[in-house]
C-alpha cells in the first residue's frame, strides 16, 4: 500500500436523516422534500411508498419523507445530503443519522484492501475485545468489504471496493469514475448523529474534516488507511450515485433489448408497439 499514489476524489456527508416535531417545521420539511423529489422524478425516479417507525413514507430517488401524528421524517442521500445538511440542521428537531464518506483512488489499484483492513482490524480486536467487532465480505465480482461494528451500532464503518460495486451493478459510468477507488464511510446514529451534524455544518473546510475524522477513526481501531490524515485533495464534483433513469435504461438494454431484437425480425412493428402500449414512433430498437 505504501507504494501507491493516492488521490482523494470525494470527502463529504453522504446521508442524512432528520425529524421534525412542530407543525411549522414539519410543513417546512415537506415543502423542501416535495421540491427535491420533483427533481428526482424528473430524472426518472419512481415514487415508492413504505412504512417505518409509524411514519407513512414516500421515496423518490435520493429523497424520502413521511409523517405520523407526532412528527415528520426526512431522509437524503448522496449529493443531496451534502447540499442541504446545513439548511435542514438549522430547523430540524433531531438528526438520527448522518453518514460521512471519503473515496480514495489508488494507483496502482489495491484490489485486496478490504481483506488487508480486515486482518488489521482482527489483530486490534484480539487485543481490544471491547472495541467494534470486525467482519468481512467478498464476492466473485471483486467485492471486498471490511466492516466495523453492527448496522444497529451508533458508529458503523465500512471500507469497500467502489469500482467493483459499480461493475457488479452494470454501472459503466460509475465504474469509469471510480476506477481504482476505495470508499471509506461511517454511519453515525443515536445522540452522536446530532452532535456530529452540528459540528459539520459549522466548518469552513468540511472535506478536510471528513478526511481527518475518518483517518482517526480507522487508526484508533487498528486500520492503516491508504490516505493521509491531512493534505491535498483532488475532489471531483458530484458525489455519484446511479440515478433511477440509468438503472432502468441498463435493465432495458440487458433484459428487454434481446427480446425486442428477436421480435423485430419476426413480428411487425405495429404489433410490438401496440403490445407495449406505446405510440408507433421511431425504431423499436436502436440501430434498426
Amino acid at each position: 500500500m505504501t507504494d501507491s499514489i493516492v488521490s482523494i476524489i470525494e470527502s463529504q456527508a453522504d446521508a442524512l436523516t432528520c425529524s421534525f416535531h412542530t407543525p411549522e417545521t414539519i410543513d417546512r420539511a415537506q415543502r423542501c422534500a416535495d421540491i427535491w423529489a420533483q427533481r428526482e422524478t424528473g430524472e426518472g425516479a419512481k415514487v415508492e411508498r413504505f412504512r417505518t417507525h409509524g411514519y407513512e413514507m414516500w421515496l423518490a430517488g435520493r429523497v424520502a419523507f413521511g409523517r405520523r401524528p407526532d412528527g415528520g421524517l426526512l431522509k437524503l442521500s448522496g449529493d443531496l445530503a451534502e447540499l442541504y445538511i446545513e439548511h435542514l440542521v438549522s430547523f430540524a428537531s433531531n438528526v438520527s443519522r448522518v453518514d460521512f464518506a471519503l473515496t480514495a483512488r489508488c494507483s496502482p489499484h489495491q484490489p485486496d484492501l478490504g481483506t488487508i483492513h480486515y486482518g488489521e482490524a482482527l489483530a486490534h480486536f484480539a487485543d481490544n475485545p471491547t472495541s467494534a467487532e470486525p467482519s468481512h465480505k467478498e464476492d466473485g465480482k471483486g467485492g471486498d468489504t471490511c466492516y466495523l461494528g453492527k448496522r444497529t451500532s451508533d458508529w458503523y464503518f465500512r471500507c469497500y471496493n467502489k469500482e467493483a460495486e459499480c461493475v457488479a451493478n452494470d454501472d459503466d459510468p460509475g465504474a469509469l469514475r471510480y476506477a481504482g477507488c476505495w470508499r471509506y464511510e461511517v454511519e453515525v446514529k443515536g445522540p452522536n448523529a446530532l452532535i456530529q451534524a452540528k459540528r459539520y455544518v459549522d466548518l469552513r473546510d468540511r472535506a478536510s474534516w471528513v478526511q481527518s475524522m475518518l483517518y482517526t477513526y480507522c487508526a484508533n481501531r487498528g486500520l492503516g488507511p491508504v490516505f493521509p490524515s491531512a493534505g491535498e485533495q483532488d475532489l471531483v464534483p458530484g458525489f455519484r450515485r446511479r440515478s433511477d433513469r440509468e438503472s432502468k435504461l441498463r435493465w432495458l438494454a440487458k433484459s428487454v433489448r434481446p427480446t425486442l431484437e428477436w421480435l423485430s425480425s419476426n413480428t411487425d412493428r405495429a404489433t410490438i408497439m401496440a403490445t407495449l402500449g406505446l405510440p408507433e414512433v421511431g425504431p423499436v430498437v436502436a440501430g434498426e
